[in-house]
């Protein structure tokens, strides 16, 4: 998708998001956080609802302003956020334990996302439409 489009989309979203897909992406959330690690990256965080639900530091990462501005609601002190592309991710090698892409990434997409985000984080979880794949790498 376009990024134009893409940003466009998300900034007329973003005010119902949560009421639309908020109970959804919490469920998602709730069922990995024991296995993202300490330090960990959401990729297309939305509206922040990591936050809400996992322990430890967290860096919310969104191309779309509009959804950073609600994740802002929910930052608590362990957390960042970033307004970033996912293909462009401004970001160092071993940086994370978990990169999560809840509903983010297209399973299509998965080989070319992995080979972007490889060395980032240790591990790589990924859920699209109720599928989900994990991709352990340790350097």
């Amino acid at each position: 998708m376009e990024v134009r489009y893409v940003i466009e989309l998300y900034k007329n979203l973003a005010p119902v998001y949560e009421e639309l897909y908020g109970e959804e992406q919490r469920l998602k959330y709730w069922r990995i956080a024991s296995q993202t690690g300490e330090r960990v990256v959401d990729v297309g965080c939305g509206t922040g609802i990591a936050f809400e639900v996992l322990d430890g530091y967290v860096v919310c990462l969104d191309i779309s302003i509009d959804m950073l501005k609600r994740a802002r609601e929910k930052k608590g002190d362990l957390g960042e956020l970033i307004v970033a592309d996912l293909w462009r991710p401004p970001l160092r090698d071993n940086s994370f334990d978990s990169a999560l892409f809840l509903s983010s990434v297209d399973k299509s997409f998965y080989g070319q996302v992995i080979n972007i985000w490889r060395g980032v984080a240790h591990k790589l979880i990924f859920e699209f439409r109720g599928e989900w794949h994990l991709v352990e790498q340790r350097n």
